[in-house]
């Protein structure tokens, strides 16, 4: 059977497969209350539960993709529906803080092999330019499903059962993308590629002890015994596998792909979306849970508004993009996300769903807007056959602009809120909730501020590129290839 028959198994078994990728990520954080009260935790062991699956994806998914290219796109993506599923079975059967630790890290792995190798099949699936733009706006819209059905599901299980419940729907979501890929999907891979094991080594190390320090420096100290170890450990192994990287035939990371500015810019872009787009989603849900009281099943129910728009948006950029070009849907994006973080960082605790609905709705449509073509304009920037590194390198940037977002945004409220309790004497209830809104606000205003530099950022990058791509000859029509690069680009 021709592959042009199968694109829509390819993009089915992606989508599911990316699906359950964030799906995890929502889920987790709407079933931690009920997990802390089963297991008797504390706040220090319970920051970890969704800490470990963002430390395992973003520290491994660079690897994850070079894989994808040597060993094939398919074999990858079904160990990965393998792992996740295998991980949201110990998370059902969990009854330890050990248990969920492992069950969380499995699952990570999982993802750090979904989310590449499904990228790389649908680019592989789609060369032409036009199409594949609309392909990879689906694919990114199913990170959006996924996160807004996440508080939802857990909701529905701590409604009707135990947490334990909600973790049964990745498994069956990830065996049947594993079944789609293994029977509707042709085995793809790139020619003459090597593992770069120095690489992997060096910037698995280097990329778990960078994350390692966001994440536990968010809530200690940056500069405290530990983090502070682990972010000069991280230093050193990424300074060495900068060299390493720049000394190879067929390094695991092309870093003369960063003298392209169009590129560094896809790079940028990307983990600015995801920076505001997950940093500001865990503020709303802690917003909405301590201030306004709301059910985990009430904020998945209501944040559906954002989540929604953005996965509106991923079809609407697919349509666009074509037309208007990827950098002026990602700078449009980001300014309407800015937008709407500003709007959100105005909320009072005396505000009904009408009085915030409009920042939901502007703010997810902005980020939806900006994601897909932000992946478009990296992957379009790669020779063919290198689709599985370029969905490593753009995801592992999304997965670093994501922990950023929760750990930096999330220390900025939990400062500010810590800071306004201690200036207070005996507070009342009312009191609590305007501190805990005002840290909200003031970290939303932090995420807007972000959003609004990226775009700044990646405007000049790609002002730059355009100054520098060199026109074609009169005499010689453009080639193809040059055309198509030039239409992701515009």
């Amino acid at each position: 059977m021709p592959r042009t028959d199968r694109t829509g198994t390819v993009l089915l078994a992606a989508c599911l497969g990316l699906f359950t990728v964030f799906i995890q990520t929502t889920q987790t954080i709407g079933t931690l209350g009920a997990v802390r009260a089963d297991l008797g935790l504390d706040a220090a062991d319970l920051v970890w539960i969704p800490s470990m699956y963002t430390l395992v994806v973003a520290s491994v998914v660079l690897g994850g993709g070079a894989f994808a290219d040597r060993w094939g796109r398919r074999r990858i993506f079904l160990l990965g529906a393998l792992a996740m599923a295998a991980g949201g079975v110990v998370l059902v059967f969990a009854g330890s803080l050990s248990t969920v630790l492992l069950g969380q890290a499995v699952a990570g792995l999982g993802g750090a092999l979904i989310t590449p190798s499904s990228l790389a099949l649908v680019t592989d699936a789609f060369p032409d330019p036009r199409r594949r733009a609309g392909a990879i706006a689906a694919w990114a819209a199913a990170s959006g499903l996924g996160l807004a059905l996440g508080p939802i599901t857990a909701g529905l299980a701590l409604r009707w059962s135990t947490w334990h419940t909600a973790f049964w729907l990745g498994p069956a979501i990830a065996a049947i993308a594993g079944a789609a890929a293994l029977f509707g999907v042709t085995e793809s891979r790139a020619e003459g590629v090597r593992l770069d094991w120095p690489g992997q080594i060096l910037a698995t190390g280097g990329l778990a002890l960078l994350i390692y320090w966001l994440i536990d420096g968010g809530h200690h100290s940056y500069l405290g015994g530990a983090p502070l170890a682990a972010a000069l450990g991280s230093a050193v192994l990424l300074a060495a596998f900068a060299v390493v990287e720049l000394r190879r035939t067929h390094p695991l990371l092309d870093l003369r792909l960063m003298r392209d500015p169009s590129y560094s810019a896809a790079l940028l872009l990307a983990g600015t979306v995801l920076f505001g787009f997950v940093g500001l989603a865990m503020l709303q849900v802690l917003w909405l849970q301590q201030v306004r009281g709301l059910t985990a099943l009430q904020v998945g129910v209501q944040l559906l508004t954002e989540f929604g728009m953005f996965i509106l948006a991923s079809a609407v950029a697919g349509i666009l993009g074509p037309r208007f070009g990827a950098a002026r849907l990602i700078i449009t994006g980001l300014l309407l996300a800015a937008a709407g973080a500003g709007l959100f960082a105005t909320v009072e605790p005396a505000d009904g769903f009408g009085g915030y609905a409009p920042a939901l709705v502007l703010f997810g449509f902005g980020c939806g807007l900006a994601g897909a073509p932000s992946t478009a304009l990296a992957v379009g920037h790669v020779p063919r056959g290198k689709e599985g590194a370029a969905a490593g390198t753009v995801n592992a940037a999304r997965q670093v602009g994501a922990v950023l977002g929760t750990s930096v945004l999330g220390t900025l409220m939990t400062s500010r809120f810590g800071e306004r309790l201690g200036a207070l004497r005996n507070p009342r209830p009312q009191d609590v909730a305007q501190a805990f809104t005002d840290a909200v606000g003031r970290a939303a205003s932090v995420a807007a501020i972000v959003l609004l530099a990226g775009a700044a950022a990646g405007a000049l990058l790609l002002a730059l590129a355009r100054r520098r791509r060199p026109a074609p000859s009169p005499a010689e029509p453009e080639p193809a290839t040059l055309t198509a690069v030039r239409a992701s680009n515009t």
